[in-house]
């Protein structure tokens, strides 16, 4: 199925959670934060939250200075 990150289309599993495509992509989950459509997903749910086929992703990187 194909699900759509940051505009960007990626191939993933059936059934992968959103804990299991972040790690795909090689990113540690500190320092992130993950909306679908217009809602954050809060850390405690990525493993149990269950990407589906065109599903819309955002992924904000947190950056810090000054």
């Amino acid at each position: 199925m194909t699900v759509i990150l940051n505009d960007k289309k990626y191939e993933v599993a059936d059934s992968i959670s959103l804990a299991a495509f972040i790690e795909s992509l090689g990113l540690k989950p500190q320092g992130i934060a993950v909306a679908i459509g217009d809602e954050v997903v809060s850390k405690e749910l990525w493993a149990s939250t269950i990407l589906s086929d065109k599903l819309e992703i955002m992924l904000i990187h947190a950056v810090s200075g000054g």
